[in-house]
């Protein structure tokens, strides 16, 4: 119960905090809220969000955690998984690239577009921290795809290691002190046309702080906090400004 009246009130006061599009003096960050923030998705997700409860119903477990509880609570809500596919659909990027332990479920979000409409992605990869995370995800997007007779796994090209990130999407894992570890990791991957998506921002104090101190780096022009998703722009013609808004 008091966890539950915590994420209440950290949630009044992020919304206290933030704005809507009216009032944004960017262009860019406008047209992010007009045209992928705030429109309705075109898609339906029912079989990934089914996904999700066989997870929430499953007992199986990794080392570290259970699948139930890890897909309960660290997995992300279905309202940020639709925000994921409007991103990709809006941006069309030809890379994607996920960087530490999730379910499957927002990569499922994040490759819709491509499996059930076909939009061009050259390059999907993923990195994870776990192997029994890796399985989990393996397993959760070729039953997504498969059901589409999809042959993106199977066609997607790894990236040169020179290569940058056009979206890259860093989840948050137990300790904050990863978001650290694999940044430093992986910055050299990051261009100017490159966004950098970071999940569970809110999962502790030390996340939250570990976040904001992402978003003073000097090579950030500009951030997006969504309360529970956090996002890093790198564009040079940018004017540095961060941005709280409302989901």
């Amino acid at each position: 119960m008091l966890n539950a009246f915590l994420e209440i009130a950290d949630y009044l006061t992020y919304y206290l905090a933030g704005t809507t599009r009216h009032g944004l003096h960017s262009p860019f960050i406008y047209d992010f809220a007009d045209f992928v923030l705030y429109q309705p998705s075109d898609m339906n997700f029912e079989m990934i969000e089914n996904q999700r409860m066989d997870m929430i119903k499953s007992r199986s477990k990794s080392i570290q955690t259970s699948l139930s509880k890890y897909a309960a609570e660290i997995t992300l809500d279905a309202k940020y998984g639709r925000l994921l596919q409007r991103i990709v659909k809006y941006y069309e990027p030809l890379s994607i690239i996920e960087i530490g332990n999730n379910t499957g479920i927002e990569s499922n979000y994040l490759l819709s577009n491509s499996i059930i409409n076909h939009q061009t992605l050259n390059t999907y990869q993923s990195f994870e921290v776990d192997h029994y995370f890796q399985k989990v995800r393996r397993e959760t997007l070729e039953s997504f795809a498969n059901n589409y007779n999809s042959d993106l796994l199977t066609n997607s090209t790894i990236l040169d290691k020179d290569k940058l990130f056009e979206i890259c999407v860093l989840y948050g894992q137990k300790s904050a002190d990863d978001y650290w570890k694999f940044y430093d990791q992986y910055k050299h991957r990051l261009g100017t046309q490159s966004m950098l998506i970071i999940t569970n921002i809110r999962n502790s104090n030390d996340h939250y702080i570990n976040w904001n101190q992402m978003t003073n780096l000097p090579e950030v022009t500009a951030s997006i906090e969504l309360f529970k998703m956090g996002i890093l722009f790198f564009r040079t013609e940018q004017i540095k400004q961060k941005f709280i808004l409302r989901y």
